[in-house]
C-alpha cells in the first residue's frame, strides 16, 4: 500500500473515530437522568451513561492513536516547517523534546487505567 492511501485510510478513521467521540459526548451531555437529577438516566439504544462513556473513552483513544500516526506519516513536513521557523538546532531540539514529552504524557497514565 503507498502512503498516499495509508494516509488516507488513517485520516477517514480518526475522523470516524472523532465522529464516535463527539457523539456519545453529546448523548452522555443530555441523556436523561432519573428524577431528582440523579442516577445513570434511561438507556439509548440499550447503552446506560456507563456504556456510551466506554465507547466515548475507547474512540478518544483511538483518536489519539490515529493522530500519532497522522503526525508520524508527515513527519518530514513537519520537521522541514520547524527547520524553516526556527534556525536554531538547539531550540528545535528542545521542541522535539517538549513534544515527546507532551505525547507520552498523554498516553501513558491510559497504560496504567487500562
Amino acid at each position: 500500500m503507498n502512503k498516499q492511501k495509508t494516509n488516507i485510510i488513517i485520516d477517514v478513521l480518526m475522523m470516524i473515530a472523532f465522529a464516535a467521540m463527539s457523539v456519545t459526548g453529546c448523548i452522555m451531555e443530555y441523556m436523561p437522568t432519573c428524577a431528582g437529577g440523579r442516577g445513570h438516566g434511561a438507556p439509548i439504544l440499550g447503552l446506560g451513561r456507563h456504556g456510551w462513556g466506554d465507547i466515548h473513552l475507547w474512540a478518544g483513544i483511538a483518536v489519539l492513536v490515529f493522530l500519532v500516526l497522522h503526525i508520524i506519516l508527515h513527519w518530514s513536513m513537519v520537521d522541514a516547517f520547524f527547520k524553516k521557523s526556527i534556525k536554531s538546532w538547539l531550540l528545535r531540539t528542545l521542541l522535539y523534546i517538549f513534544l515527546a514529552i507532551i505525547t507520552l504524557a498523554t498516553f501513558v497514565p491510559w497504560f496504567f487505567v487500562i
